[in-house]
């Protein structure tokens, strides 16, 4: 079975070039000779024939919405193409997004490990005496790691991943921004902790220009409760409820009041959708 797949980079240059092509032909359209004469009940004069003129006015009439609504429907095209562009490209972005800062925290973390051995090595440094057989202690070999690495960055054939972390006096995390660039589409994600780790704050831009703003707060064995607040007002609230293997629920509650439930065994299996009961009142019920 071939692979499927969609090349978002192709489909926003499709909406540009559609867009543009509408800017190019709407006013011709509406300027043309074709709109002039057939809508100019002096076009007698310019055919010479009074019949001739009438049946080209004809044409004009028949031809004249389709010709009117031509810039419309291009650009509704546009962004139908535009809209699955965005779409897709948000998705792998919020991928892209997780890959980022989970390479910078993996960079993070192994600078730590080096770190924690050069400030051993500084307060044992009277031990790095050769031993019997002539070698020095591991600890000895600890190198200085320099500063703390705060951006990590990947280079795609479209685009890039960048991902900044800003640190406090002690090296830990206290805010993530991760930027991702595939063509002239844009995503970025602004994600700030507070200073005990047990709640954060996410700000994200989509490539369409829309904007969430999220709150969660965490609680034990990666429980948490999310609220979720786009550009246009509407509200989602997520609570994820688990046990120490990982098992547990997700209820999402959207803005309408519309709830979704998932439950999962543990941490290694997927979240599946709890399907509702029937709705009784759908039922007809014949009495004997």
């Amino acid at each position: 079975m071939p692979d499927f797949a969609i090349d978002y980079g192709v489909l926003h240059a499709a909406r540009k070039d559609l867009h543009d092509l509408a800017d190019r032909i709407g006013p011709h359209l509406k300027d043309s000779a074709f709109a002039q004469v057939g809508g100019d009940y002096g076009s007698d004069t310019v055919f010479g024939d009074t019949g001739l003129a009438t049946a080209f006015r004809a044409l004009y009439r028949t031809a004249r919405h389709p010709m009117d609504k031509a810039d419309e429907d291009l650009r509704q095209l546009g962004d139908i193409f535009g809209s699955v562009a965005d779409g897709y490209f948000d998705v792998d972005a919020q991928i892209a997004n997780g890959m980022g800062m989970m390479g910078a925290s993996l960079g993070l973390d192994e600078w730590k490990d080096k770190k924690a051995a050069w400030d051993y090595l500084q307060a044992h440094r009277s031990e790095c005496v050769a031993g019997p057989d002539g070698a020095m202690p591991a600890f000895c070999s600890a190198t200085d790691p320099g500063r703390p690495p705060t951006d990590f960055t990947v280079n795609t054939a479209s685009g890039s991943v960048t991902t900044h972390l800003t640190l406090d006096d002690h090296n830990n995390v206290i805010k993530e921004e991760t930027t991702v660039v595939a063509g002239d589409q844009h995503y970025t994600s602004t994600t700030t902790y507070t200073p005990d780790g047990k709640s954060q704050t996410t700000d994200t831009t989509f490539a369409d220009g829309s904007t969430t703003h999220s709150v969660t707060t965490n609680g034990e064995h990666g429980s948490s409760v999310t609220d979720t607040t786009d550009n246009s007002g509407s509200h989602t609230h997520t609570e994820i409820t688990l046990s120490d293997n990982g098992g547990g629920s997700m209820v999402t509650t959207e803005n309408d009041g519309t709830k979704t439930e998932y439950t999962r065994p543990d941490r290694y299996a997927p979240w599946t959708k709890v399907e509702p009961p029937p709705d009784s009142s759908s039922y007809d019920y014949i009495g004997y």
